[in-house]
């Protein structure tokens, strides 16, 4: 007599043989590519297929060593005294074998998937909400196609036709919804890639830093001080946005420098470009310019306009580059102007 919740004969046509050769011949090929067309990846790409190359092993191993001993055990069954327990342990065994090569499928997809986006993307991020939304829809589509075919329980009926159900899963994940859907409509419009440095307002909370990743809840941006900051993805897209990182147009800093009224203008501007050449981080294009911003009777403002190959290093450069200017002013004779304070008195006589 066999367990009749456990249809075993419907489980055993998904953990025969041939689906096992699938398995494992999708693994390799999935190494294969890896080793030849991903060797100039990152270190932490490299460290992250690695690990999923590892706990995917790990799984095939289980869920074959699950299989073989169903069938092994379930054969043997028939030969003893004892056949009721061992059709017993050989059901719950090929229950488990189910259970791991689905979970061994779904990381063998995640894979394929990682390989795609970072052959596709070389040199730029890749979003995890990107990978974690594929994981989610393929494992709910298997799910459910198990749950029908083998077990006979119409999962995606059951969640439609209940009005109840659906109703407190919506307040309960609302926030988390929210910040899901926020994250998908990011991905769309892609405001920003990983590796961009933003800016982001939101009334009068403001977070600069470099996008780390983007998540199915958060967006993480690391700042100028290396501390981590979390932001759900709802709150940035009601927030406004700046991005320093456009590969077209990249963001353009500025240092202004006060001369006194007399000093010679066209040498101060030379000063100032010849501050910036020898700075390897200022991009030639665009090219460093110079603007007259204000005109007084006591100075002349120069500001010196240059943008950066990364604009995490804009305080770093920021320094060498005003320090090169002073030695360049200094060296061509010229001088800052410096405040000059007005004293007004009242006369009366004694």
């Amino acid at each position: 007599m066999r367990e009749q919740w456990i249809p075993v004969e419907k489980i055993q046509y998904l953990i025969q043989l041939e689906a096992f050769a699938i398995l494992w011949a999708l693994l390799p090929l999935a190494f294969l590519f890896y080793k030849i067309f991903l060797k100039g990846i990152t270190e932490k790409r490299h460290a992250n297929l690695r690990g999923r190359f590892v706990r995917t092993f790990i799984y095939f191993v289980i869920t074959t060593v699950l299989a073989f001993a169903h069938w092994t055990l379930f054969k043997y069954a028939y030969r003893t005294s004892d056949e009721y327990l061992l059709v017993k342990a050989a059901s719950y065994l090929s229950l488990f074998a189910l259970i791991f090569g689905v979970i061994s499928t779904v990381k063998i997809a995640q894979i394929y998937v990682y390989l795609y986006l970072f052959f596709a993307n070389m040199s730029v991020g890749v979003p995890r909400l990107l990978a974690n939304m594929f994981t989610l829809v393929f494992s709910l589509m298997l799910v459910s196609w198990i749950a029908a075919d083998i077990f006979g329980f119409q999962l995606a009926a059951v969640l439609a036709t209940s009005a109840v159900f659906s109703l407190v899963l919506g307040l309960a994940l609302q926030d988390t919804l929210g910040n899901l859907f926020s994250g998908v409509a990011l991905q769309i419009d892609s405001p920003f890639s990983i590796g961009d440095w933003v800016e982001i307002h939101n009334g009068s909370e403001k977070w600069n830093g470099q996008v780390q990743e983007i998540s199915w809840r958060a967006t993480t941006l690391m700042g100028f001080a290396d501390e981590l900051i979390l932001i759900p993805n709802r709150l940035i897209a009601q927030s406004q946005l700046i991005n320093f990182s456009h590969p077209q147009k990249p963001a353009r800093l500025n240092q202004a420098f006060r001369f006194r009224f007399d000093a010679n203008i066209p040498l101060a501007r030379k000063s100032l470009l010849e501050g910036l050449n020898t700075v390897p981080d200022v991009l030639t294009d665009p090219p460093p310019r110079t603007l007259i911003t204000e005109v007084t009777e006591s100075w002349i403002t120069v500001k010196v306009f240059y943008s950066l190959k990364d604009y995490g290093t804009r305080y770093r450069t920021g320094d060498v580059i005003i320090t090169n200017i002073l030695d360049q002013i200094r060296k061509n004779n010229l001088s800052l102007a410096t405040p000059v304070l007005n004293l007004v008195t009242d006369e009366s006589d004694d």
